[in-house]
């Protein structure tokens, strides 16, 4: 059985924007391409089998902190359980408090509750092993949906979903060839808001050397890294510059001191800029780059709060709005199963933070026309090698 202790948690969300909770059908699209280009779900599950972790690493922070040396339950719900519509998340092995990825989620479900729409609760996960058995508490449990944030969920996802059809699904950046009807996918063009960061960093780059640092090397990823280089060759042939991009990537989402070592590896190398990419290991990069006295670009939230003199900007992921959009559709009997729902600039679903202390009026209003341009598709931001050598030819 499970543990139905739970407790209620002081939550510092500071998410205002209610309007994701109306006209949501009319800014998502189906993407059966993209779908058709993602892993299969047995692929994804090699590659993300060595960021299984055995305990729980300290996760601190505004969105569910937990005190020492207390009993923490099995399901962490907010608020009172009286709503009827209960949607429930499993994180990824970065955490809630991995200030990137799973709290923008859980910021998300956040909004739902403070609306009363709903009763949220989320697993806090730090091994790929426990995703079946953490999706299965919830089914369980009879949460109306249930979501999976990350790829890494993919192949556990699925089989979770095909054998409880009465239960709903969701996933967060991964979208099946053949969608299960019980599942809805939302994935993101992150390529658009790495095309702008990447811009901007070859823009303010004084030394002619930018890196990244991925957490994997998976399609997820591979947006923001080749949307990155994409913005910074079309910067370099608008400013007559030529800047070297040096990559890497940690090897999991949680290693902060492998991205720390990995960011420190490429200021010494002459980088004055990195993009991380990397969710919970990308506060490593930030680190160093406040140890550096360099520029680090932040993913998925504004994390200029972070290091308020070195975070650059931040190509940010709205998945908020996407996870507390597609829950309301659900809950108003749209039909949403079976589906890959895509966000990108046009759906303000990605983008950069409008405050740029640490960089000029001039480049922050180059990338917003920039942004004006991609949303017209005047611009289109590869999001893979292919396609960034043909942006690259194009220019």
């Amino acid at each position: 059985m499970i543990n139905t202790r739970v407790k209620p948690l002081v939550l510092g969300c500071t998410l205002a924007m209610l309007t994701v909770l109306s006209g949501c059908a009319g800014g998502t699209s189906d993407n059966d391409a993209a779908s058709a280009a993602q892993d299969t779900p047995d692929q994804v599950r090699e590659s993300v089998d060595d960021t299984a972790k055995d305990t729980p690493a300290d996760n601190a922070g505004e969105s569910g902190e937990i005190a020492e040396e207390e009993f923490v339950p099995d399901i962490i719900t907010v608020g009172p359980d009286t709503n009827e519509f209960k949607v429930g998340m499993v994180t990824n092995t970065g955490g809630i408090g991995d200030q990137s990825y799973n709290q923008r989620a859980w910021e998300g479900l956040c909004t739902l509750n403070r609306n009363n729409l709903a009763t949220v609760s989320y697993i806090e996960t730090y091994s790929t092993a426990e995703y079946e058995k953490d999706l299965l508490k919830f089914v369980e449990e009879d949460y109306d949906m249930i979501w999976g944030i990350g790829y890494q969920f993919a192949y556990d996802l699925e089989k979770v979903a095909r054998e409880n059809p009465d239960s709903h699904f969701a996933i967060v950046d991964y979208a099946f060839g053949d969608i299960p009807e019980n599942v809805t996918c939302a994935t993101f063009k992150s390529q658009e808001s790495a095309f702008l960061v990447g811009y901007i960093a070859a823009a303010v780059s004084e030394t002619g050397k930018v890196g990244f640092i991925g957490g994997q090397d998976v399609p997820a990823i591979d947006q923001f890294k080749y949307g990155y280089m994409a913005g910074v060759a079309k910067a370099d042939k608008e400013l007559g510059t030529h800047t070297e991009v040096m990559t890497d990537y940690v090897g999991s989402f949680d290693d902060l001191l492998k991205g720390a070592q990995l960011a420190q590896s490429m200021y010494e190398s002459g980088c004055d800029v990195i993009f991380h990419a990397a969710g919970g290991a990308g506060t490593g990069v930030i680190r160093s780059a406040e140890e550096n006295d360099k520029f680090v670009i932040g993913v998925d939230s504004d994390q200029s709060e972070v290091a308020p003199e070195n975070v650059l900007t931040s190509a940010m992921k709205m998945i908020d709005v996407a996870i507390a959009n597609i829950s309301v559709q659900y809950n108003l009997n749209d039909n949403i199963g079976g589906r890959n729902i895509e966000y990108g600039l046009a759906e303000h679903a990605v983008g950069i933070p409008e405050d740029h202390p640490n960089y000029s009026d001039e480049i922050y209003d180059a990338a917003k026309e920039l942004e004006r341009q991609i949303i017209y598709n005047e611009i289109v931001p590869p999001s893979d090698e292919a396609g960034f050598e043909d942006f690259k030819n194009n220019l």
